[in-house]
């Protein structure tokens, strides 16, 4: 799958940047994580225990697209979370997505991922 940015001057690719390009993308915007009086636990919420649990998850995932809803980096920072965990399962939102969401664009990439 390839992420393009429309929206940009030149349409590039996200999965194409280093992770260096990456990390300054995304911490040289103005994005809701670092606005004043956001809380970093808001982005590293309890997950739902094991087991078949869908509201659980529906709740966590409405959660992930409601915080990164019209950041101006979700894109870029959903690619960083990707490259930063490798094939490890990551913890809390990034980009919009949840870290069971974040493995599954892991695995559709061909990319080995570790269950768990």
């Amino acid at each position: 799958m390839t992420i393009t940015m429309p929206d940009r001057a030149e349409h590039c690719s996200v999965t194409a940047l280093p992770a260096a390009e990456l990390e300054r993308l995304v911490h040289a915007a103005e994005r809701p994580c670092v606005a004043p009086g956001a809380d970093p636990d808001d982005w590293f919420p309890a997950e739902p225990g094991s087991g078949y649990q869908p509201r659980a998850r529906a709740c966590y995932e409405s959660r992930a697209l409601a915080l990164c809803r019209g950041c101006p980096v979700e894109l870029e920072c959903l690619e960083l979370a990707l490259v930063r965990e490798g094939p490890v399962r990551g913890h809390g939102i990034s980009g919009g997505t949840t870290p069971w969401q974040r493995q599954a664009i892991k695995a559709s990439r061909g990319w080995a991922v570790r269950r768990g």
